[in-house]
């Protein structure tokens, strides 16, 4: 490619691509299949509570593929949804082993694995996914929505002690990172909860453990914490209600705002 100022180029508005994980039962697949015309990739069975949701039941990597392929012909669906990534993951396990013709993941790799390579070995097969939904939202306008559980990790920062931080529930560090650069909106979905009764001394260290009240209320977080994984690149709010509604409705005031704030220069 020739790089020249007769080859700039500009940038146009596309679909956003978001990863909502969180606890089981909050309501994730509830939220998902509220989108604009969705239709599901259903790699577990998240819709029983969801009936007249249009969907292919996935269990195996073509049959995924297949899927990605089969939306690029003409359709009326505006978004598609992976429900689950935490589901999906072992599916694209099982290709790793067929691809490398192993009995064991851990065989993964060149010289016959070990070290972890089949980490690095999965990545291809992640990335061969989200190209394909990246199609879809280049050339159908298609709302990309990747649904994923959470579980609780330790986390070992070089500056700091480590602590326990919930992040999308898949095997392979490496591609929960690959799914959280490549997500514009990373939304983690919980319980709102709060502490009573804590106590500390005067180095604040806890000296008796304070207990958990919740009120039932269904929330998603859109900034990071030291609790959770999150961001979004729309200048989203950092909390709002779990319901596709308040989600919508906040791109929506973005995208005002935004508008706003070009017209008066």
């Amino acid at each position: 490619m020739s790089i020249s100022l007769e080859t700039l180029k500009m940038s146009i508005y596309l679909p956003p691509r978001d990863l909502i994980y969180g606890v089981q039962g909050i309501g994730k697949s509830t939220l998902a299949s509220q989108m604009e015309k969705p239709v599901f990739l259903a790699a577990e069975d998240g819709l029983s509570g969801l009936p007249g949701i249009q969907h292919w039941e996935i269990r195996s990597f073509p049959d995924a593929i297949e899927a990605i392929t089969a939306l690029h012909d003409d359709h009326p669906f505006k978004s598609v949804v992976l429900d689950t990534v935490s589901a999906f993951e072992p599916m694209l396990h099982r290709q790793l082993l067929d691809n490398w013709q192993v009995d064991s993941i851990d065989k993964v790799g060149a010289n016959g694995g070990g070290f972890y390579k089949w980490r690095t070995e999965a990545l291809p097969l992640w990335q061969d996914i989200l190209d394909g939904l990246d199609s879809l939202r280049i050339n159908k306008g298609m709302r990309i929505i990747l649904i994923g559980h959470s579980i609780d990790k330790e986390v070992k920062p070089p500056e700091s002690d480590p602590y326990r931080k919930y992040t999308v529930d898949l095997l392979n560090d490496k591609a929960s990172a690959l799914l959280y650069r490549w997500a514009d909106v990373v939304g983690f979905c919980n319980y709102k909860i709060s502490v009573t009764g804590t106590t500390r001394d005067k180095r604040g260290k806890v000296t008796k453990a304070g207990r958990a009240i919740g009120s039932g209320e269904r929330v998603m977080y859109l900034s990071e914490r030291p609790a959770f994984f999150a961001k979004n690149r729309f200048d989203l709010p950092s909390e709002i209600p779990l319901t596709c509604k308040d989600y919508l409705e906040a791109f929506h005031q973005n995208n005002n705002q935004n508008t706003g704030e070009q017209e008066n220069g």
